[in-house]
């Protein structure tokens, strides 16, 4: 008896092992085969290894819906109903009728009851919804194993609901066009006029910023409407920019300062004979690291930091020899203060100009110069402010000096108000500061900016008279006839600011307006000024549009390009057309697609294409919430959170390198401030670098720069919601709802709320049934964010306690850390994000929101945009050449007044 227990128990407890370990072997096979990111060996690939593998799988490039789609142009599509009858009704009932049924209808959906026919129903805003969540994988749930959809099904229900969503889409379309009538944007009007009028500085300082649209864009046309008051605003500056281009008919003469340091140097020396030093006393460590003058022959100096220089009385001053002069040595942070009294003029371009070395050439050293002005009416009363527009770097040796220039607008900075006083009382002088902003004093604070001379003098003009002025007013033979100059001078500057060559009417009218305005002035270039500024306020140059004036086919093409040249202007330049633009527009060429491939390039590769960088990732990322952050107080590491992303674009843009580097890559681009903040080792200088990184800096792509991980931060931590929300908006184009009325506030005077971690609040106040389905949908994104603090540093304990990054999403994924992220949006979400991209470029790329109408377009552009390796630079020739951008119908409106009247 005691041996057939024994047996029975040996036979149940190897059954029972078995059962166990095959138990075990079907949980890993279903761990490792819902993580895309663990191959056979169960070893991790990498995230280059899971992107590609990833991007196989794209539903862009394995399935020829879109093909299908785009070769219904020209037909009459009709809605395919025989196949969701016969393939997809029984497939989403079976899996969706218990949550959006009869007996519950969650979404205000009825998958009972809505219409499959896309084309002429009603219910494509709920087939959209359902389209987003079934590619998403968020629906049905992946915890509900009663209602899951297989593979196969889910590919069906996509492929077909892709293909009515587009017909549908191409219908809309061919029923109604979006508007991108808009004027230009603030920064749009300042570009403008600056190339217009060659002056380079900041014109449009009057007017107010733009709000922006839904998609945080500020040039949407549907946010830029203007009224008359706005015109007569624009007039004024259009006025004041030429009055900066025109010059008088003779030449003040300037304000002249000249500082030769060895002239500083032999009257300091003769002053104060007692505070000499030199390289053999025992306290020239100290002595160096102060600002002073320095005799390069004895190798002996003096402290010299500040002084007052009165202006030449001539015209030419003595030249003295750099070789064997001095020089003013300053260090580190330190700085020249020099008292200019009260004598600059009120107006012009204050020209400042050094003569400039450095004491070593150390490669990880790096200095510049920066241009401070001050004035200090009062005790009580002074301000201090940069008027330089960038630092200039310093680089030439001690024996071969190179010049360094800034040209400052005097009447656009700060200017002591009592500075034309006749008492001593406010005090009415003003100080230039010249500092040295550099990343080391060196070995034994040897480093230093070396200043061999300085010379300023304002009003300055390059050339007399200058470049701008000819611009307007060049060289003619009839310029003695001002009645044929006169319109000689319209004609150019009407072409240049209209983008095509004016008609005679039109130069007729604001002829008129010359002769009425002729009398006023002295001068004709003064009076033709006045009309030149009417000509700006024009709403063919303050608005992106088309004109009325149509009336054959040969003018229709001629506008059409004329429109063309605006628009490529306006999205890669945020700016008004070239001469090339003009004349390739006006020969009707420049919708040829190899010449706008040209194009294209050239304006990619001139300096102007920066501001693309700047604005469009400014917008879309909304970089502007940094402007309320005040937790970061080094401003320097401010503007560089600031410049990150932008040099990130910068940079894929210029190489063409996908955009999924957005998302992960295994570099950042930072400079030394930048990399400092990151823990990062040898990185030198203020410009920014391509650096490589490994997975211990946790770094890479936009979702680790800390100038997104610091505007959506509370100020002193993370803050969940705020990075969730920001992921969903601006990486996914997937915003969420806005909350339900009467959503209960966290109680922050409960012990128990105080106890907890922010996640853990979050947590507590998902339970609530009112906030439960948002807080599903946005917390679990930024929870995965919880590893970097406030300013966007990288973390692993916080009080003491393991940082919890972990979370699960809507769809039951679970995100571990911002690794886990990385991987289930190259894994899962390349689509979605390709997509989000494109829609965003083309929003910006056109000035207006998008709508259903343009659904198809997109998801066009995305195609072609992913089978070419997603290259961003490949995305905007894409954008270019598609018909959103190519056959854009804004509103028209008339291209001017022709009874110009006199303002």
């Amino acid at each position: 008896m005691m041996k057939i227990d024994e047996r029975l128990v040996q036979h149940v407890t190897t059954r029972f092992v078995m059962h166990i370990a095959f138990i075990l072997f079907l949980a890993v096979n279903a761990v490792q085969s819902q993580d895309a990111s663990l191959p056979d060996t169960q070893e991790p690939l990498t995230l280059e290894e899971v992107r590609k593998n990833a991007r196989q799988e794209s539903r862009f490039l394995n399935h020829s819906n879109a093909e299908r789609i785009s070769s219904l142009d020209g037909e009459s599509p009709s809605a395919d109903i025989a196949r969701y009858e016969s393939e997809i009704r029984g497939r989403l009932l079976s899996s969706c009728i218990d949550c959006h049924g009869p007996e519950e209808s969650q979404g205000r959906i009825r998958i009972d009851l809505i219409d499959p026919d896309l084309l002429h129903g009603k219910d494509v805003p709920q087939w959209r919804e359902i389209y987003s969540v079934i590619s998403n994988h968020e629906m049905p749930p992946e915890d509900d194993e009663e209602h899951l959809l297989t593979d196969t099904d889910r590919g069906r229900v996509i492929d077909w609901l892709s293909g009515e969503l587009a017909k549908a889409s191409k219908v809309q379309r061919s029923r109604e066009r979006g508007s991108s009538f808009r004027r230009m944007t603030k920064y749009e009007y300042d570009y403008a006029l600056q190339d217009l009028l060659g002056v380079r500085h900041t014109l449009a300082r009057e007017l107010p910023p733009e709000t922006s649209s839904e998609d945080g864009f500020q040039n949407a046309s549907a946010m830029l409407q203007m009224s008359m008051m706005q015109f007569e605003a624009y007039r004024k500056i259009g006025l004041d920019a030429l009055n900066r281009a025109v010059v008088g008919q003779t030449r003040d003469a300037p304000i002249r300062y000249v500082v030769d340091m060895k002239t500083e140097l032999e009257r300091e020396f003769a002053k104060s004979p007692d505070k000499v030093f030199s390289s053999t006393d025992d306290g020239f460590s100290g002595q160096r690291r102060r600002v002073h003058l320095w005799d390069l022959q004895k190798s002996s100096g003096i402290p010299f930091s500040s002084g007052n220089w009165k202006p030449l009385q001539t015209a030419s001053d003595e030249w003295r020899d750099t070789q064997n002069g001095a020089v003013l040595a300053i260090p580190r942070s330190g700085e020249l203060k020099m008292n200019l009294d009260r004598f600059l003029p009120d107006e012009g371009m204050m020209h400042v100009r050094l003569l400039a070395s450095r004491s070593t050439q150390n490669e990880n050293e790096h200095a510049a110069i920066r241009l401070v002005f001050s004035a200090h009416t009062s005790n009580n009363a002074n301000f201090m402010n940069t008027i330089s527009r960038a630092d200039k770097p310093v680089t030439a040796s001690i024996e071969k000096p190179e010049w360094i220039t800034f040209d400052i607008p005097l009447q656009d900075i700060q200017r002591n108000p009592f500075r034309k006083l006749e008492t001593t009382f406010p005090r009415r002088d003003e100080f230039l500061h010249i500092r040295n902003v550099a990343n080391s004093n060196g070995d034994q604070n040897s480093f230093q900016v070396l200043i061999h001379r300085i010379e300023i003098s304002a009003p300055h003009y390059d050339a007399w008279p200058p470049e701008s002025h000819t611009r307007i007013f060049f060289d003619s033979p009839n310029r003695d006839d001002e009645r044929v100059y006169g319109r000689e001078v319209l004609e150019r500057f009407l072409r240049k600011i209209w983008a095509r060559k004016a008609e005679a009417a039109e130069v007729d009218s604001f002829m008129k307006l010359f002769n009425e305005y002729r009398a006023d002035f002295d001068r004709f270039e003064d009076a033709m000024v006045e009309v030149l500024a009417t000509a700006l306020a024009t709403p063919e140059f303050l608005y992106l549009t088309q004109r009325e004036l149509i009336e054959t086919p040969v003018a229709a093409d001629s506008h059409h390009q004329q429109s063309l040249a605006r628009r490529l202007a306006a999205f890669l330049w945020s700016s008004s057309p070239d001469d090339e633009l003009v004349t390739l527009a006006e020969k009707g060429e420049l919708s040829n697609p190899e010449v706008l491939d040209r194009e294209l390039n050239r304006m990619l590769n001139d300096p102007r294409s920066q501001r693309l960088s700047q604005h469009f990732v400014q917008q879309w990322l909304g970089l502007d919430g940094l402007d309320a952050t005040d937790h970061i107080k080094d401003q320097e590491l401010l503007e560089a959170m600031r410049q990150e992303p932008i040099e990130l674009f910068t940079q894929l843009l210029a190489e063409n390198h996908s955009v999924l580097d957005f998302l992960h890559a295994d570099y950042v681009m930072v400079n030394e401030k930048l990399a400092r903040h990151y823990r990062i080792r040898d990185v030198y200088g203020p410009h920014f670098q391509k650096i490589k990184v490994g997975d211990e800096h946790h770094r890479g792509g936009l979702l680790t720069c800390a100038a997104l991980l610091s505007m959506n931060s509370d100020g002193k931590d993370s803050h969940p919601l705020k990075r969730g929300v920001w992921m969903l908006e601006r990486i996914l184009n997937d915003p969420p709802p806005p909350p339900p009325p009467n959503v209960p506030e966290v109680d922050l005077t409960d012990p128990r709320v105080l106890q907890m971690t922010l996640k853990e609040r979050l947590a507590d106040h998902r339970n609530q049934a009112a906030c439960r389905s948002c807080h599903a949908r946005i917390d679990p994104w930024g929870i995965s964010l919880e590893q970097y603090d406030a300013q966007g540093v990288f973390r692993t304990r916080m009080k003491d306690r393991p940082i919890d990054a972990s979370s699960t999403l809507f769809n039951g994924h679970q995100l571990v850390g911002i690794d886990g992220l990385k991987r289930f949006l190259l894994s899962e979400r390349q689509d979605q994000f390709a997509e989000a991209l494109v829609h965003k470029m083309v929003s910006y790329a056109l000035g207006r929101q998008l709508g259903f109408a343009d659904h198809a377009e997109v998801e066009e552009i995305t195609r072609q945009f992913r089978q070419e390796s997603d290259g961003l630079r490949d995305l905007i020739r894409l954008v270019i050449h598609s018909d959103l951008f190519l056959q854009m119908n804004p509103t028209p409106v008339a291209s001017v007044n022709y009874d110009i009247q006199r303002r």
